[in-house]
């Protein structure tokens, strides 16, 4: 069982880094094929779809894969699961149709489009899920992973036909429904499906602790676009949201690593091993700090390069917004193991607290923000990221005596110092590698990173019943 767990989590950590890579080059070539008014339109039309179909999930999907795997058999649990999502699917779009009536203007000529779009994404996640709770990893990744791939052919060719809103959400729908039909052509083999209503009430009730937490996740990370929208354009929507999707994808990355962690401090919850926990939480943070430090540097340094060469220049404005999103991102890596700690613990009243905090916090840093544009954005992002975060970690300590990694500045004090320096000489691109080549050497220097880091971490991957944890 142990060895299966590794062999999934690396085969999603692969999986992750190829969709990554073809979500690139999909932001790429859409920034260049259509712009940032069109991204932006687009972006605020899914923020406000995203918040409406939030409640087509209230902890259902939570439910699905914990009894899944109870019953180790998605025969007894896949039909009820999809009957109660259809139903809340059904909900939500008749919601998104009301809101769409009262708000026609900012959905002319691409409602119908999103709402399938929602729909049909959401009901294939829903089947893909499944094989979470049957600790399956290869299926749908690898179904995920085609839809990206045919989704970055419909960028490229309506890109060279239809540069408006309209073709661009076309790519949407097309990879949604890529998604639907090798959801269906997976799942063959579960036919037929059937309904059991006291399955059903068991489902309510796992997945209550989540009918808050959900929704204001949603509203907190989508309000910030819908808000900016109201202060400026669609074109600094779309500086915002093409800067917070580049910078996502090394959040993607880390959070994939960390996939690797989480099921491993599940189980010492189970047998209450506090110190184990608080070596893995070490060992997760300094693994993230040695692979993705480096990662952050570079992506700083280079951050006018980088805006220029992938989005084109029509993007420059959104160089500073990147920046913020990059230090934004590494405050979520620092402090996302102790967020892990606390819902592995199933401590989800406590994190109902910091959501709806969060929430409120974003609000009001918003009206106080936003007027600065995609800078301000940004700016409410890397606040809340980090007052959440830093809360979600002090009530780690005080629930389970957990400390921080104490390591941590002697990775971040260096990298900050080298980067101050490299910026105020204003260094190109060799001087930029070269940087993070002498923050290495560093690691190496004061044996922060050695070559049995590497030994250890592949023994990791291998996940053996002979693991010393």
């Amino acid at each position: 069982m142990l060895w299966m767990i590794g062999r999934n989590v690396l085969i999603q950590i692969i999986l992750t880094a190829l969709g990554s890579l073809i979500g690139f080059l999909s932001l790429s070539l859409s920034a260049r094929f259509f712009g940032p008014g069109v991204l932006g339109q687009l972006a605020y039309a899914l923020a406000l779809t995203g918040i409406i179909f939030a409640f087509s999930d209230l902890g259902f999907s939570q439910a699905h894969i914990h009894f899944t795997a109870a019953f180790n058999s998605a025969k007894q649990t896949l039909g009820t699961f999809l009957r109660l999502k259809l139903v809340l699917l059904g909900i939500a779009g008749a919601m998104a149709i009301l809101v769409a009536r009262l708000n026609a203007g900012q959905f002319k000529g691409v409602f119908i489009i999103v709402l399938l779009y929602e729909t049909i994404s959401r009901f294939s996640e829903a089947i893909f899920i499944t094989f979470e709770g049957l600790q399956q990893s290869i299926p749908q990744n690898v179904a995920r992973l085609i839809a990206k791939a045919i989704r970055l052919a419909a960028v490229i060719i309506l890109g060279l036909k239809l540069t408006n809103v309209f073709g661009y959400s076309l790519t949407f729908l097309i990879e949604g429904l890529a998604l639907l039909i090798l959801a269906f052509w997976l799942i063959r083999h579960f036919y037929p499906f059937r309904f059991f209503s006291k399955l059903a009430k068991k489902y309510l009730i796992y997945s209550l602790p989540f009918f808050v937490m959900v929704p204001v996740s949603y509203l907190q990370t989508n309000s910030i676009t819908i808000l900016l929208k109201f202060f400026h354009s669609a074109a600094e929507v779309g500086f915002y949201a093409a800067s917070a999707n580049l910078a996502g994808f090394i959040k993607d990355l880390f959070g994939a690593v960390m996939i690797y962690f989480f099921p491993k401090i599940s189980s010492l919850f189970q047998n209450h091993d506090l110190k184990s926990i608080q070596n893995y939480a070490n060992l997760s943070l300094k693994y993230l700090l040695i692979i993705f430090t480096p990662v952050f540097m570079l992506a700083f340094l280079l951050r006018r390069e980088i805006i220029l060469v992938i989005l084109g220049r029509e993007f420059f404005p959104a160089v500073s917004t990147f920046g913020i999103l990059l230090l934004g991102m590494l405050v979520l890596m620092l402090l996302n193991p102790y967020s892990c700690i606390l819902y592995a613990a199933n401590k989800h009243k406590l994190m109902i607290k910091v959501n709806l905090v969060g929430l409120l916090l974003t609000v009001i840093l918003s009206f106080y923000f936003l007027p600065l544009g995609a800078v301000g954005a940004a700016m409410v992002c890397l606040f809340v990221w980090l007052i959440t975060g830093a809360w979600n970690f002090f009530l780690v300590k005080k629930q389970f005596n957990l400390s921080f990694f104490p390591k941590t500045w002697h990775f971040l004090i260096p990298a900050a110092l080298l980067v101050w320096l490299a910026n105020t000489l204003g260094v190109k691109l060799i001087g930029s590698v070269l940087t993070v080549v002498a923050y290495l050497l560093y690691l190496l220097a004061v044996k922060l990173f050695t070559l049995a880091d590497i030994e250890y971490f592949l023994n990791l991957l291998k996940w053996t019943k002979r693991s010393k944890f």
